[in-house]
């Protein structure tokens, strides 16, 4: 992300909901999800992250990133 910014494309990124992004990154547990937006000046602000375990995400986490991301527009 620091060479290409936000926008490296499926699969690794896509986008969830208005201004909130999502990145894969796979482990040892299985793939990661972190949850991302950015903000003027390029900057990228990980907002939350968890082991994605089924088919869909879990609105609990969505609910966790957008409220995070709602609190970094703010400032």
């Amino acid at each position: 992300m620091i060479e290409f910014g936000a926008n490296l494309g499926m699969p690794h990124t896509k986008p969830i909901e208005n201004d909130l992004f999502e990145l894969r990154v796979k482990s040892k547990e299985g793939i990661a999800r972190v949850f991302f937006c950015t903000k003027i000046g390029k900057r990228i602000i990980m907002l939350h992250v968890f082991i994605k375990k089924t088919q869909k995400t879990p609105k609990k986490e969505l609910f966790i990133a957008n409220k995070r991301m709602l609190e970094v527009i703010k400032q």
